[in-house]
């Protein structure tokens, strides 16, 4: 989770607005508010933030001064937009099977991305997990790992080829539900920022729980953002300078349950049925954030070779954080960085 970082005095006001709402959360957002980003803002920066709970994690607007009047807009944006993805999402979820059912084009193209992060992990990625992922209790709870021949019965419903896309609507071949938790925040991300850059704001930045676009060079300087340590929140691993990209992070620490001395959590990998861990966390730098949303958690299901070999592709640098506490810095991560 994202926290701003600032060395004047809206330091302060800041955290007492964050403190605030996190307060009014749910006890599971309660548990995932891990720092994983933080803006860096030198002395005199004469900027303005909005933090605020929407996609069920924390948002924060960042915009100069003279466009802090356009806050609200933005951030009835982003809300509109969740809303949409979860309707959307909802009507496909409660279809019985064969149902044809009619959802809006641009949603569509949303669940073709998915297939495209599918076919990149070779099945590992697959929206349609979330069957399996409700068993376990995610994302809100109530936890509990379920018994083996529960998994056997549900893992029969899961599958993206079961799922029918046409133009403008689908059809379910199994009773599956879905989760597109992994990329459509990144979606409504990039959304915002075309809004922003459609009421003529040049520089400023959208950030919803580690999904993150630095919009503009902040009037030359560029953006600070600094990838936040998984195990000491004082720390960060890396501090990068970037100009309209983004940059997102996908973790262990974010979601999750440990039940007799075994971590399950919020990922998880389609091809084997159960929950990743392969590494600590994976923070990806990519022109939108939808994909590198979906990149990061991609990434986390593959091994290293996997991820060096299609992040050199994608042109898309990666930062891997091990779980024996190593550093690994793929495909030009280290030509973003400063000191």
């Amino acid at each position: 989770m994202p926290r701003l970082w600032s060395k004047n005095h809206n330091k302060k006001r800041l955290q007492n607005k964050l403190f605030s709402i996190r307060q009014q959360m749910p006890n599971m957002q309660k548990l995932s508010l891990f720092l994983i980003l933080i803006i860096l803002f030198g002395c005199n920066e004469s900027f303005t933030t909005k933090p605020f709970f929407s996609m069920g994690t924390l948002v924060e607007i960042t915009v100069s001064e003279k466009d802090k009047t356009e806050i609200e807009n933005i951030k009835s944006e982003i809300e509109r937009l969740s809303e949409f993805v979860k309707e959307e999402t909802n009507k496909i979820n409660v279809a019985g099977k064969n149902e044809k059912v009619v959802v809006d084009k641009r949603f569509i193209a949303l669940l073709k991305k998915g297939g495209y992060f599918h076919d990149i992990s070779q099945g590992r990625f697959d929206i349609t997990i979330h069957t399996i992922m409700k068993l376990y209790g995610f994302p809100e709870g109530p936890y509990k790992v379920p018994s083996r021949s529960t998994l056997d019965q549900f893992s029969s419903y899961i599958g993206f080829e079961n799922l029918i896309i046409n133009e403008n609507f689908v059809i379910k071949k199994s009773d599956f539900t879905i989760d597109m938790g992994a990329y459509a925040k990144g979606w409504i991300v990039d959304e915002a920022i075309n809004f922003m850059k459609s009421r003529s704001i040049k520089n400023g930045i959208v950030n919803a729980g580690g999904d993150l676009y630095c919009l503009g060079d902040k009037n030359g300087d560029g953006w600070k953002i600094g990838i936040q340590h998984p195990d000491d929140k004082e720390k960060v691993i890396s501090v990068l300078k970037l100009v309209n990209k983004a940059v997102v992070t996908s973790g262990d620490y974010e979601r999750f349950f440990i039940e007799n001395g075994k971590k399950y959590i919020h990922i998880f990998d389609a091809k084997k049925k159960e929950t990743a861990d392969n590494y600590k966390s994976i923070s990806v730098i990519a022109d939108s954030v939808e994909m590198a949303d979906g990149l990061s958690t991609v990434y986390f299901l593959l091994n290293p070779q996997e991820i060096r070999s299609l992040c050199d592709k994608l042109k898309t640098p990666v930062l891997i954080y091990h779980l024996n506490g190593n550093i690994e810095k793929l495909c030009g991560w280290e030509k973003f960085e400063v000191n």
